[in-house]
């Protein structure tokens, strides 16, 4: 059996820091109650119930085209992640939320997501370091999968870290968005925060379909793209973060 890569363990390690600093650094730098990041992460473990629900219930009746599958993941994922977090601001005192407060709740949000990831990551490759034997006892065809990835080349090891990146940066102007969209009472921003994250998950079908997911190349092609999205999220994010506080500097002005 081939060797098992140790520093595979890096990923997980880099994905794990990935969610967790800029939480901390947030959470230091504004003084931000604690309790806007467990809401982000909160909103996020709804949704991503909600869409584990549906994989079980109605993705089996969807066609298995790909372009038609990547439609559905995008659509579900930006209704459930953007929808959701609009509804329960809608209903709650997050209307009223803050934009330092916004963000901490967008690294709540993604940072969980980055965290859990980073250590099942982790957990995989440590488990199968330390007690290889267990390859044994999975089946033939998913061990051959499994060999694969914990064989692959330490270039392979950014790549992981960088989707996180790319994917916190994505969370954080699509949930501006949201709060914003309430804020400005503009139905049209949420609508934008939906498109831009099915946007994000509606290739993830149509690569798995087409690419060759085990070669290095495709790994950091698919990568471009996530940065590239990840920019547009950032270069939006100073966008509607600056529209916000017109938004709050104008009220303050009318009030006093």
């Amino acid at each position: 059996m081939k060797p098992i890569n140790p520093f595979l363990l890096i990923s997980g390690i880099g994905m794990i820091l990935v969610g967790a600093i800029p939480i901390i650094y947030w959470w230091k730098k504004k003084n931000v109650s604690i309790k806007y990041f467990a809401l982000g992460a909160l909103l996020w473990s709804v949704a991503i119930a909600a869409k584990i629900l549906t994989a079980i219930t109605l993705t089996p009746f969807v066609p298995a085209l790909p372009i038609i599958l990547g439609i559905y993941v995008g659509l579900r994922t930006g209704i459930f992640e953007s929808g959701f977090t609009y509804l329960a601001a809608l209903k709650t005192k997050l209307k009223e939320i803050k934009p330092d407060h916004a963000i901490a709740f967008a690294l709540g949000f993604g940072g969980v997501e980055a965290i859990l990831l980073g250590i099942s990551s982790f957990l995989t490759v440590l488990l199968f370091l330390l007690m290889p034997d267990m390859l044994t006892q999975i089946p033939e065809a998913q061990r051959e999968v499994i060999v694969q990835q914990l064989n692959r080349s330490s270039l392979v090891i950014p790549a992981p870290i960088i989707e996180r990146i790319s994917a916190l940066a994505i969370h954080l102007f699509s949930t501006i968005l949201v709060f914003l969209s309430i804020r400005q009472s503009r139905f049209s921003l949420l609508l934008a925060s939906i498109l831009y994250k099915t946007v994000a998950d509606a290739p993830i079908p149509i690569f798995r379909a087409y690419i060759d997911m085990q070669t290095l190349q495709a790994v950091y092609l698919i990568e471009t793209f996530y940065v590239g999205l990840a920019i547009v999220g950032i270069a939006g994010l100073r966008w509607s973060l600056g529209k916000w506080r017109q938004v709050e500097n104008a009220k303050g002005n009318h009030h006093s």
